[in-house]
């Protein structure tokens, strides 16, 4: 195994408190907490059966994650993992106005370890320039928006956004470019499919900064998942596809590529299914391929490492992940590793953030 013994950012987690949170998880939560097994059995029953196959388990979802619980996870030998960014964790609101409570809970929450804050805005409403200045008040480590755009019209695929063609509205993508005159960073989400058309987003905004999360999250690209990908040919394809529309994204050279999310159960590797935790090796093995070509397309001078944590926990544990990031990155050299660890997330939103 090679270690990495540097310091460490985790641009990626999120965090939740169900029985005093608003999440939509949490009037289950209340009902039934006093009883786990309950709870479990009545998730599985009231999960639509795509919410079930996307989170793999309901496990993560219905139990607190707090600051503690990842600081508990994120413990690699010789590394020394400082802090994390947090991004926006499905806080539900009446209105979007009241979106900036999840970033007020997380300020008075969290300490040193929180680094940035990326909130949640729907950058086609109205009031969008409104809801942007109530999170900048909630927290000075607000630093951008993330609008999740996660769509597939397969009805065994979990939605996460209105439509297919939401990013496409002239309200929508004036919001968006609202986000670089503010100074604020965009963490942009979506399936393997809609690469195509973020790209072409990307190129006509290139004042706003983004970063790609999950790469993209290519459905069934690791092996067949929910009738959308059912044989090794269509996988084949699947990644072939991803590969090709990943490099039209890497065309834009204010994309910065966050290299997450790549063990979750939609890429249907399938480690959430196992007795026993996947090793390093495998792994390594398994998302090789897509750490790779995102290295290769993007330059490690864009892009960072991060856990989606707890989302990743069904598939494996904190260290293993980032056991197997310091393997598939190990030739590049500790300075390039750094980078890969540590600097460019901050750097991406950290530097450049700039006053409202």
């Amino acid at each position: 195994m090679t270690a990495y013994t540097g310091p460490i950012v985790d641009a990626h987690v999120h965090l939740w408190n169900p029985s005093t949170t608003p999440r939509l998880v949490s009037p289950l939560v209340k009902s039934l907490r006093w009883s786990p097994r309950l709870l479990h059995g009545a998730a599985k029953r009231a999960f639509p059966s795509n919410a079930l196959r996307f989170v793999g388990s309901p496990r993560y979802a219905l139990a607190n994650y707090m600051e503690e619980d990842w600081a508990g996870d994120a413990k690699l030998d010789g590394a020394s993992v400082s802090g994390f960014v947090h991004i926006e964790a499905g806080w539900q609101a009446r209105h979007p106005r009241d979106m900036p409570r999840e970033t007020a809970w997380l300020q008075t929450l969290c300490g040193s370890r929180l680094k940035a804050i990326v909130g949640h805005a729907s950058l086609g409403h109205p009031e969008l320039a409104t809801t942007l200045d109530a999170h900048l008040r909630k927290s000075p480590r607000f630093v951008g928006v993330r609008d999740k755009l996660a769509f597939s019209l397969a009805r065994s695929v979990m939605n996460w956004s209105a439509g297919p063609d939401v990013m496409e509205g002239a309200s929508w993508q004036e919001g968006y470019a609202l986000l670089g005159e503010r100074g604020l960073t965009f963490d942009a989400w979506c399936y393997g499919h809609q690469l195509r058309a973020l790209a072409k987003l990307f190129r006509a905004h290139a004042s706003t900064p983004v970063v790609l999360d999950h790469l993209g999250s290519p459905i069934g690209a690791g092996g067949r998942f929910a009738g959308v990908v059912e044989s090794d040919a269509a996988r084949d394809r699947a990644f072939e596809t991803w590969r090709d529309d990943l490099h039209r994204v890497a065309e834009s050279p204010h994309v910065f590529a966050k290299i997450s999310g790549l063990t979750m159960p939609i890429l249907g590797f399938d480690f959430h299914t196992r007795m026993e935790p996947a090793s390093v090796a495998e792994v390594v093995d398994k998302i090789g391929p897509f750490v790779a070509h995102a290295l290769t397309i993007f330059s490690p001078s864009r892009c960072f490492f991060a856990s989606n944590f707890p989302m990743d926990k069904v598939s494996l544990p904190w260290t293993t992940l980032f056991a197997a990031y310091a393997q598939l990155s190990a030739h590049l050299g500790a300075e390039t590793q750094r980078d890969l660890f540590e600097r460019n997330a901050l750097r991406f939103y950290l530097e450049t953030k700039l006053a409202p």
